[in-house]
């Protein structure tokens, strides 16, 4: 009886897996407008009715799907850095993973969400707090990875400006007239200089 409920529990967790791809996955091509509960069933290979089991609605589905792909982000984002070398030398890894993150399918998703969210009052409040989490999702793991520099004043200012910045950065890669690399460069520059300098007090 126990194996047969925890088979059970694998394929529900693999369904549930599965739906929440392929909603990612519409989001990225076809914007919160065109992804619908019956495409995303479509796609996972699952009926309308077991998608509906687990998702009341589309707001609930997408909204839970940057969920689950912003929470597997995380972890592989934190076991990525190495652990060796110096706080300036994690601190540069960590913006340089952030800047692949924010250029890639999951920030695409999360764009379309929150235009959808200005004027949809069913993803509004569950669009603030999935915003919110990342964020503290963020500054903790950032904290965890370099304990010597968080005790600093400046060093909240010093997260927000970065991650601030490669938001709107990001946002400049879907312009195709813009120069991303180029701007890249400049920002990376002035925010490992701060990081030194705030590295440098912390070690002082």
């Amino acid at each position: 009886m126990e194996r047969s409920r925890r088979q059970q529990s694998d394929r529900t967790a693999a369904t549930r897996a599965a739906v929440l791809e392929a909603t990612l996955e519409l989001l990225v091509e076809r914007g919160y407008a065109g992804t619908s509960t019956r495409l995303a069933a479509e796609r996972a290979g699952v009926s309308l009715g077991a998608l509906q089991h687990h998702f009341r609605t589309k707001a609930e589905l997408t909204v839970e799907a940057m969920r689950f792909v912003t929470e597997r982000l995380a972890g592989e984002f934190i076991a990525a850095i190495p652990v060796e070398g110096s706080q300036l030398d994690r601190f540069a890894d960590a913006i340089d993973r952030l800047y692949v993150v924010f250029r890639g399918p999951t920030f695409a998703a999360a764009v379309e969400l929150q235009l959808a969210a200005r004027t949809d009052q069913t993803l509004r409040e569950p669009i603030r707090a999935l915003h919110a989490d990342v964020e503290r999702i963020i500054f903790e793991s950032a904290a965890e990875l370099m304990p010597e520099m968080r005790d600093q004043p400046e060093f909240p200012g010093l997260l927000m400006t970065a991650v601030s910045s490669l938001r709107g950065l990001a946002l400049t890669t879907m312009d195709p007239v813009g120069d991303p690399a180029g701007e890249w460069a400049v920002l990376r520059g002035y925010l490992i200089e701060r990081a030194s300098d705030l590295a440098g007090r912390a070690s002082a």
